[in-house]
C-alpha cells in the first residue's frame, strides 16, 4: 500500500535534486575576487540556504513592488531558497539614517541586508564605511559588468569600488496625455511655463525629498547654465549661487500655474493617479517604459506619450549595495548576482513586462538573449534607445544634488 510517509519522502527527494541541480549549476561558478568571509561562491551559496533578504527598497510603484516579488523573489526562493523579504522606504534616506544610527549605537548585527541605493545615500554610507564588502566585482556575473564605464564605475560622482552592483539603468522622460496637450508637448522650460501658465492646474511636479521631484529640479538647473558642464565637478559654492537664483525665480514664477495653484505638491505615486484621471496632463521619471506598462494595465488612456526635453534628460544606473552589518551578506550578494543574469535582464528590458533599460549591453550575453532582445516590440509611448541616448545627460555629483535639493525647500518649499 502506497503510504503518505513514502509519498513525503519521494517529494523531498525530488525537491532535493532539483534545489541541487541549480545549486551544482552556479556552483560552477566562482568568485572573481576575494570578498570578506568567503573563499568560494559555494561557500556563499551554502550560507545562504534557507534565509531570509530583507531588501530595502523604494516602495511607490505597486507595479515595480509587484515584479520584485515575482521576478526576483520567486526565482530566488526557487532557486536558492532564499526567501526574499520586500521592504518599503518612502525615502531611501530613512534606511540610511537607520544604518547611521545604528552604528552610533555599537549594533554588530542589524536587519537589512540588502538597499536599492544611488546617488548621495550611497555616498554618505561609503564616506562613512558602513558598507559590506567590496563585494559586487566579485561576484560570478560581475563578469557581464564593464567597470571601466564611468557611469558604472563612479555614482552621482562618488566611485563605486566594488561596494554596490547595478541591476537596471533609468533616464527621465516626461509622460503627457496628448488629448489634453495635444500631439507636440511643450520640450524646452520656457515652452513648459508658457504651457502652465496658459492651462493652470493641469500640471506640476514631486516635492523634495522625492528623487523624482529631485531630477525635476536638476534639470532646470542644467537649462538654467546652459547645460550640465557646469555641475560636473566638485562643488563650487559660487557656481551654485550663479545659477540657483535663476532657478528659484523660474520655479516660484510657475508654482501659481500648478496643481492646486502649488500650495502643495504631490507624491510620485499620487502624480501617477493624477494623470492616470486626467486631473493633471503631466507625469515624470525614470522610467522610460513606464507609460507603456501603465497603458497595457489600463491605469492610463491610451493617449498617454512620452518625451525627452530639447536639452536632454538625466540617466543613472540603479544599484544595490550591503550594510555593514547585514545579518545576512551571502543571501544579498546572490539576489544581486541573480539580477545580473540573463534570466532577470531578459524580464527586466521586456516592454511587455518591466519595460526598464539595462546597465548592460546585450552583446556581452549569448547569441539567444541578443537575439530575444532584438525581437522585443516597443510601445508606441516608448522613446526609442537611440532618441533616449542621444538625450542622456549625467547625473551631477552627490554634493551639488544636496545643495540643490536643500535650496528648493528653502527657496521655494519655504517661500
Amino acid at each position: 500500500m502506497f503510504s503518505f510517509r513514502r509519498m513525503a519522502l519521494i517529494l523531498m527527494v525530488l525537491s532535493m535534486v532539483v534545489l541541487g541541480s541549480a545549486v551544482a549549476q552556479d556552483s560552477a561558478d566562482e568568485l572573481l575576487g576575494p570578498v570578506p568571509g568567503y573563499e568560494t561562491w559555494a561557500d556563499v551559496l551554502a550560507a545562504a540556504q534557507g534565509t531570509t533578504v530583507n531588501w530595502h527598497m523604494w516602495g511607490g510603484s505597486d507595479k515595480i513592488n509587484s515584479d520584485v516579488d515575482n521576478d526576483i523573489g520567486a526565482r530566488v526562493q526557487e532557486l536558492y531558497g532564499i526567501t526574499l523579504n520586500r521592504v518599503p522606504l518612502v525615502d531611501t534616506a530613512d534606511v540610511v539614517n537607520k544604518i547611521l544610527d545604528e552604528s552610533a549605537a555599537g549594533v554588530e548585527t542589524g536587519t537589512v541586508d540588502l538597499i536599492w541605493i544611488n546617488g548621495e545615500n550611497f555616498r554618505t554610507l561609503k564616506d562613512a564605511e558602513l558598507l559590506f564588502g567590496p563585494w559586487a566585482e566579485a561576484i560570478p556575473n560581475a563578469r557581464y559588468v564593464d567597470w571601466s564605464d564611468p557611469a558604472l564605475a563612479f555614482d552621482f560622482g562618488t566611485p563605486v569600488e566594488g561596494y554596490e552592483s547595478p541591476w537596471g539603468h533609468a533616464q527621465f522622460v516626461m509622460e503627457f496625455n496628448t488629448d489634453l496637450v495635444g500631439e507636440e508637448p511643450p520640450k524646452t522650460f520656457e515652452a513648459l511655463a508658457e504651457w502652465a501658465a496658459a492651462n493652470p492646474g493641469l500640471f506640476t511636479y514631486p516635492a523634495i525629498p522625492d528623487f523624482t521631484g529631485s531630477v525635476f529640479v536638476r534639470h532646470v538647473f542644467f537649462w538654467a547654465a546652459g547645460g550640465p558642464e557646469s555641475f560636473l565637478g566638485e562643488f563650487d559654492q559660487a557656481v551654485f549661487d550663479q545659477y540657483a537664483p535663476i532657478v528659484w525665480d523660474y520655479l516660484n514664477g510657475l508654482e501659481p500655474n500648478l496643481w492646486r495653484a502649488g500650495e502643495t505638491y504631490p507624491e510620485a505615486s499620487v502624480l501617477t493617479d493624477l494623470l492616470a484621471n486626467q486631473e493633471v496632463a503631466f507625469n515624470m521619471g525614470y522610467g522610460p517604459g513606464n507609460a507603456a506598462s501603465n497603458i497595457r494595465e489600463g491605469i492610463y488612456p491610451e493617449s498617454v506619450r512620452t518625451f525627452v526635453f530639447d536639452t536632454g534628460t538625466i540617466s543613472n544606473n540603479n544599484f544595490v549595495t550591503i550594510p555593514y552589518n547585514a545579518p545576512n551578506p551571502a543571501g544579498a550578494m546572490i539576489v544581486a548576482n541573480f539580477m545580473l543574469g540573463e534570466e532577470f535582464q531578459l524580464k527586466m528590458t521586456d516592454p511587455a513586462a518591466w519595460g526598464w533599460l539595462s546597465p548592460i549591453p546585450p552583446s556581452v550575453y549569448s547569441e539567444e538573449f541578443q537575439t530575444t532582445v532584438a525581437a522585443y516590440e516597443r510601445h508606441p509611448a516608448t522613446l526609442s534607445a537611440d532618441d533616449l541616448a542621444a538625450a542622456a545627460l549625467p547625473e551631477p555629483p552627490a554634493a551639488w544634488v544636496t545643495a540643490m535639493e536643500q535650496g528648493w525647500i528653502e527657496n521655494v518649499l519655504q517661500k
